[in-house]
């Protein structure tokens, strides 16, 4: 089998000050998030930075897109449609991508908000967790988006929807592919506050460890980072990415997306990442890579 390429980026959140914002749209738990925009993360987060991992990722040509969630920052329409014009115009295709929590700050019609990323996504809300099939991989893009009280940005994802993604991965196993769970919320403890997390990360780490999978992506943290979750016969790695739109001094938080080649071998996969740390003007630092060998479940090799 030839190598086949996942460039994994998120938490784009990009900057929505040209949008017209309706006074009524913000008369909702959109409110808090717009104040923490205008006084602090539009300082963070820039549309440039964004740009330029982009073009990164079309440089390195890879055969899919993984992007984990929060291209806005309120869930806005207006946003949503910018989002759809980014990643039409910015990134290489095919593109697997999930919502965030900021992508769904309330309840809104599907069809208007994240239903233009159906090209990309599940068709509808009740269309996750979905699977693509690229070559020997099996994408499956989990949704741990849901409206939540004012002031929490944590997540869940539901018995019925744990439910599925056990049989894909189930599935997915049987037919030898390498599969990776897409989910926006770090399904691990101690990543983020708990007003942060993913409140039902227990039955997302039950399905884990009953069937397996290769790699599970997330973002929301913010960080880029290497975890792992118990497998039916080994460790399951669980690689998080920092926002792709970051400014930042620190290495673990810069925007970055990582690179994973994947290939064959005689008793399965192996997989090599590279994390490429990108700054406005195409300024690019790779580290050094890591790899993980797979035979029936994932052994991670540090």
């Amino acid at each position: 089998m030839p190598e086949i390429t996942l460039a994994h980026l998120s938490d784009l959140h990009l900057p929505h000050d040209r949008l017209r914002i309706p006074a009524r749209a913000l008369l909702n738990k959109r409110m808090t998030s717009q104040i923490s925009w205008r006084c602090k993360r539009r300082f963070l987060h820039d549309r440039a930075v964004a740009d330029a991992v982009a073009a990164d990722i079309r440089a390195m040509a890879p055969d899919v897109v993984a992007l984990t969630g929060d291209l806005t920052n309120l869930g806005l329409p207006a946003e949503c449609r910018q989002a759809a014009e980014w990643l039409h115009t910015r990134l290489p295709g095919p593109i697997c991508a999930i919502p965030g929590n900021h992508d769904m700050l309330v309840r809104e019609s599907w069809s208007e908000t994240l239903g233009q990323w159906a090209p990309w996504m599940a068709a509808d809300a009740d269309g996750f967790p979905y699977l693509r099939h690229i070559g020997p991989l099996a994408l499956i893009g989990v949704n741990s988006a849901r409206p939540m009280a004012w002031f929490s940005a944590a997540g869940r994802i539901g018995a019925s929807q744990a439910a599925r993604l056990a049989d894909i991965l189930h599935e997915a196993g049987r037919q030898g592919r390498f599969r990776v769970v897409m989910i926006h919320h770090p399904p691990i403890t101690g990543l983020v506050s708990h007003r942060k997390s993913l409140l039902d990360a227990g039955l997302f780490s039950a399905a884990i460890a009953r069937t397996g999978a290769e790699m599970v992506l997330h973002g929301h943290a913010h960080i880029s980072c290497m975890s792992t979750l118990p497998g039916p016969d080994g460790l399951v790695p669980v690689l998080g990415i920092a926002s792709a739109s970051m400014h930042a001094r620190c290495q673990e938080r810069a925007a970055a997306w990582h690179r994973i080649a994947v290939t064959a071998t005689t008793r399965g996969y192996r997989a090599e990442i590279r994390r490429r740390i990108v700054a406005p003007g195409h300024a690019v630092r790779e580290l050094p890579c890591w790899s993980i060998e797979t035979e029936r479940a994932a052994r991670v090799r540090f």
